[in-house]
């Protein structure tokens, strides 16, 4: 059987132990490097032991870290510090370090001495425990970025669908806008019509008496061709030539009123844009947290006082039976002129493994101010406890997440 000096692949004493930092299972450098010659796939290799995955290092296994404790012990030997030829055989408690026999005898007279390989086992075990913490703690800053990442995606995400609402609502009056200003052109080219068709009949009255006149101007230059006018006209009579003539033409020369056409430009109201397009807001939320060692079967505990949108609120939750109800209640409030509240409601029951896992009971409610209780949230008791569900901590706190949004209040 191989000790615990010995290669696990070679069997041999080790010969530039190397540790590998997955598992911390130690091997000669050119053994690990052979294995890692014939297995590794992708840069990864098994742990020959325990077949934990591990990265091959740029530079092959000379760069694994060497097990220093382990380096040159080809002898299963370890020597004292102080005495180099002497081996060390107990372990100083009060002193907390190994020595020799002759330490012993200078330098730890009536200290409690303990067995190597005893303390070796102690040691272990509380190396272990604290690997086993580290890597805990490990475990909960990786899940709180991996939270932390998801509210920065959920960040961008609302961003984005709050900015295509503003492109939404600017296209809406934008579209309204146009439609108005439509209206306003068909009107202006109404009345242009209308201006144009009056116009154009009195252009029309005036051909006509124009045509009129210059027929009489070619009788006039007949009549006066003739040798003897006197005999002209009186053939024709003066009264038919004075009646060719006598075209009233005063009407004709009238200048109608002419409608000219204006629009007067206002100046854009911008407060009136800023009220149309609306305000950026975020929602009113907030968090309280609370212990299972607080709650008592069938007793309640309430939060501090919050103060959102002008009312109080604090949440209550309460052990009951088998299950914990969680509500959101609405405090007096002073202004006594309020008679009911109107809003929407969303209570979170925080689940700090995955937020996708969170409990949410989400809504709209009417109420009544005086510690009245605005929603309710519920979850089975034994499934709050078990701290493998990831909505308690290690401390059995948990974390309750309210948003509060009125919209209508009744006086």
């Amino acid at each position: 059987m191989a000790s615990k000096y010995t290669c696990s692949i070679c069997l041999n004493n080790f010969t530039k132990p190397k540790l590998l930092p997955c598992c911390h299972h130690t091997f000669c450098e050119h053994c690990i490097g052979d294995y890692i010659k014939a297995h590794a796939h992708l840069n990864k290799f098994n742990c020959p032991i325990c077949r934990q995955e591990t990265v091959v290092p740029s530079g092959g296994a000379n760069q694994f870290v060497t097990n220093f404790y382990l380096e040159d012990d080809d002898d299963d030997k370890q020597y004292c510090t102080k005495h180099k030829k002497k081996e060390i055989e107990v372990y100083c408690r009060d002193c907390r370090k190994p020595c020799c026999s002759v330490c012993v005898m200078v330098d730890h007279k009536d200290h409690e001495l303990a067995d190597l390989d005893e303390v070796d086992q102690e040691m272990r075990e509380i190396v272990m425990k604290l690997k086993t913490e580290s890597e805990k703690k490990i475990k909960q800053l990786q899940e709180h970025s991996y939270f932390l990442k998801t509210k920065i995606s959920d960040m961008n995400k609302s961003c984005k669908t709050a900015c295509d609402k503003v492109d939404k609502q600017i296209d809406n009056i934008c579209e309204k806008a146009r439609k108005m200003g439509g209206t306003i052109k068909d009107d202006i080219n109404k009345i242009g019509e209308d201006e144009n068709s009056k116009l154009t009949k009195l252009v029309e009255d005036d051909d006509k008496m124009t045509s009129k006149m210059k027929e009489w101007c070619e009788y006039a230059d007949r009549i006066l061709q003739h040798k003897s006018i006197i005999t002209a006209v009186d053939k024709h009579g003066l009264t038919d030539v004075q009646t060719k003539t006598n075209y009233k033409i005063s009407t004709n020369l009238h200048k109608p009123v002419v409608r000219h056409l204006y629009y007067s430009m206002e100046e854009v109201d911008v407060d009136c844009l800023k009220r149309l397009l609306g305000e950026v807001q975020t929602p009113p939320s907030y968090t309280s947290s609370f212990s299972l060692n607080q709650l008592k079967p069938d007793g309640d505990y309430k939060s501090d006082v919050v103060i959102r949108q002008g009312l109080s609120w604090c949440v209550c939750v309460e052990h009951e039976r088998s299950s914990l109800y969680i509500e959101l209640v609405l405090k007096k409030v002073e202004d006594e002129t309020i008679k009911s509240v109107t809003g929407s409601y969303t209570l979170k029951l925080l689940n700090i493994n995955d937020e996708s896992e969170s409990l949410v009971e989400q809504g709209t409610c009417t109420c009544k101010p005086g510690d009245n209780i605005f929603c309710v949230l519920y979850i089975d008791w034994d499934k709050l406890q078990d701290i493998n569900n990831g909505f308690i901590d290690d401390d059995k706190i948990f974390t309750v997440e309210v948003t509060v949004n009125i919209t209508d209040v009744e006086r």
